[in-house]
C-alpha cells in the first residue's frame, strides 16, 4: 500500500510540473509548425504522416494556449505511467507501482512538455504493444484487432511505428508459436492495414513527398562516423542511467530464465530490436535524442521483472535526484535576466522566442498598408504564425525540412503584391533585388537584438519562378522512375507544361 501511496502522489506531483513548464515555456518552432499542420487538415503532411496535426486540429476547438495545444505531452507520461501499473499489477503490485513511479520521474518525461511527431508515436506504441501483452494472455481476437489498430494509428503518427512490426515480427518468429498466436498475428496486421493504405495513397498523390524527404532529402550528404555511435550510446547511458546499467549486469544470469515469464519477452523484443536499428543508423545518422522514446517504456517494464523492490527503490531515488538537478538547472536559468545569454550564439533565437508578442506589434503597421507576410525559414514564420494569428509564408529558397509551406502558399497569386519578410540576421538586399521592382530593409531592436525587415515593392513572380521555384522542384521533388505517381502537386501549380 505504500507503494501505491508513492504512486498515487508521484503521478500527481509530476503532473502539476508538466502543466506549470507547459504555462511557461514559449511556443517551440517545432510545435508552432504542427500547428500550421492543425491549421490545414489533411491525411498527411510534407515531414511526416498526419496524427499530430489531426489531434492538434482538435485542441485548436478548445483554444490556442500553450497549455491547451501542449495537453497530450503533459498526459502522455500520466497515461503510459497507469498503464505500465496494471500491466504488472498482477505479477507483484508492489514492484508494478515502483517500476510504475520509476517511469514518471525519469528526467525526459518530467521535462518533455513539448508537442511532436514523437508524442502520438509514443502513445500508440506503447497502446499497441500492452494490447498485444494483453491479447497473449486472454486469447482475445478484440485484444489482437485493437494492438493492430494502434500500431496503425502509431504508424499515421511517424514512420519509427516500421521498427515496432520489426520487433513483433521476431516476436513471433522466434518466441514459442501456436496457431492461435499466427491467426492473431494476421489479424493484427490486418487491422493496421487501413491506416497503412491512407498514408499510401496519399504519397502517391502528393509527390511521395514522405518518401523523398525522410529516404532521400534529409539523409543527404551524411557520412559515416565513429563519433556519431558514440554520441549514440553516451544518450542511451543517460537515458538507462548508470544505476539501472548496474542493477542489471547484476542479473544478467537470470535473463534467459525470466524472459520468457508470462510473455514477457515481448518487451524484449520490442525494446531491443528497435534499439539494435538504431545503433546500425548510428554509423552515419544523428540519433536524435527523441527518437528512442516510443521504445523505452518497454524498457521500465523489462527493468520491473529484473530488479528487486530494494533495487527498485534505490533507483527510484537517485532518479527523483537525477531529475531535481535538471528541474534546478531550469529555474536558474529562468530567473536569470534573458541578456545573462547576450554572448551566446543562440541569443536572437531565445528573444525571438520570449519577445515575439512585441515583434507581432512592429509587424501589424504593414499588414494594413496591404503587405503580405513572409519569413525567410520555416522556424520563425511557423513562431510568428502562431502569435500573429495569421499564417506567415516561407519566402526564398528554404531547406529540405519543413517545406509545408510548398502546399499552403501560391505565388502565382502574390505578382505584383508588397511583400513584408521579417529576418533574425543583416538582409542582403542584392539577394532580394531580382524579385522586386524595389526594395528596402528596416530594423528594430529588442534585447539588445536587432531584427529586420526586407520590404518587397511590386513582387516579380516570373522571376522568382526561375530563380527559387524551379531549383525546388528539381531538388525537392524529382520523384524517382521507379515510383507511380498521380501528377505532383508542385509541378501542377508552377510548372504546368511540364506535367504529362
Amino acid at each position: 500500500m505504500k507503494s501505491f501511496n508513492l504512486f498515487k502522489y508521484t503521478l500527481l506531483a509530476t503532473l502539476a510540473i508538466k502543466l506549470a513548464l507547459a504555462y511557461v515555456l514559449p511556443m517551440s518552432g517545432d510545435e508552432a509548425y504542427f500547428i500550421v499542420w492543425a491549421k490545414h487538415l489533411d491525411f498527411g503532411y510534407y515531414d511526416h504522416p498526419p496524427m499530430v496535426g489531426w489531434i492538434l486540429h482538435l485542441l485548436l476547438y478548445l483554444g490556442s494556449s500553450e497549455v491547451i495545444l501542449r495537453l497530450p505531452a503533459i498526459l502522455l507520461t500520466t497515461l503510459i505511467g497507469l498503464g505500465i501499473y496494471q500491466l504488472l499489477k498482477s505479477q507483484d503490485e508492489t514492484r508494478a507501482a515502483l517500476v510504475a513511479t520509476l517511469f514518471l520521474v525519469a528526467p525526459l518525461n518530467i521535462l518533455n512538455v513539448l508537442v511532436s511527431t514523437d508524442t502520438p508515436l509514443i502513445l500508440f506504441v506503447f497502446l499497441s504493444v500492452a494490447s498485444l501483452f494483453k491479447a497473449q494472455h486472454e486469447q482475445s481476437k478484440l485484444w489482437y484487432a485493437l494492438s493492430g489498430v494502434f500500431l496503425g494509428m502509431a504508424f499515421l503518427s511517424k514512420y519509427f511505428a516500421v521498427l515496432l512490426i520489426i520487433g513483433y515480427l521476431a516476436y513471433f518468429i522466434f518466441s514459442s508459436r501456436s496457431k492461435e498466436k499466427t491467426h492473431g498475428l494476421i489479424l493484427l496486421l490486418l487491422a493496421a492495414l487501413p491506416f497503412a493504405l491512407i498514408n499510401l495513397y496519399w504519397n502517391y498523390t502528393h509527390c511521395w513527398d514522405n518518401i523523398l524527404f525522410n529516404l532521400y532529402n534529409r539523409n543527404e550528404g551524411e557520412q559515416a562516423s565513429i563519433g556519431k555511435v558514440a554520441v549514440f550510446f553516451g544518450t542511451q547511458i543517460y537515458l538507462i542511467t548508470p544505476p539501472a546499467i548496474y542493477f542489471l549486469f547484476k542479473h544478467r544470469a537470470e535473463f534467459r530464465q525470466k524472459i520468457r515469464l508470462d510473455h514477457f519477452d515481448l518487451f524484449a523484443y520490442t525494446f531491443l530490436l528497435p534499439m539494435a536499428v538504431f545503433t546500425l543508423l548510428s554509423v552515419k545518422n544523428d540519433i536524435g535524442l527523441h527518437w528512442v522514446l516510443a521504445f523505452y517504456s518497454f524498457f521500465y517494464l523489462l527493468l520491473g521483472l529484473y530488479l528487486t523492490r530494494e533495487e527498485l527503490l534505490k533507483l527510484f531515488k537517485f532518479t527523483v535526484w537525477f531529475s531535481a538537478a535538471h528541474l534546478a538547472a531550469i529555474v536558474v536559468i529562468a530567473v536569470l535576466p534573458m541578456e545573462t545569454w547576450k554572448q551566446n550564439k543562440l541569443y536572437d533565437g531565445i528573444v525571438f522566442m520570449f519577445q515575439n508578442e512585441a515583434i507581432v506589434e512592429k509587424i501589424r503597421p504593414y499588414e494594413q498598408q496591404q503587405f503580405l507576410l513572409a519569413s525567410d525559414g520555416y522556424t520563425p514564420a511557423a513562431i510568428v504564425s502562431y502569435h500573429y494569428g495569421k499564417n506567415f509564408m516561407v519566402f526564398g529558397s528554404g531547406s529540405r525540412y519543413a517545406r509545408q509551406d510548398d502546399m499552403i502558399t501560391d505565388y502565382r497569386q502574390f505578382d505584383g503584391r508588397n511583400i513584408l519578410i521579417l529576418k533574425k540576421s543583416a538582409p542582403d538586399l542584392m539577394q532580394y533585388v531580382p524579385y522586386f521592382k524595389s526594395v528596402e530593409s528596416r530594423q528594430f531592436e529588442l534585447r539588445g537584438v536587432t531584427f529586420y525587415f526586407v520590404l518587397g515593392y511590386g513582387f516579380d513572380y516570373g522571376s522568382y519562378k526561375e530563380l527559387v521555384l524551379k531549383p525546388a522542384k528539381e531538388t525537392y521533388y524529382k520523384i524517382p522512375a521507379f515510383l507511380p505517381h498521380a501528377p505532383c502537386y508542385f509541378c501542377e501549380k508552377y510548372f504546368p507544361e511540364e506535367v504529362r
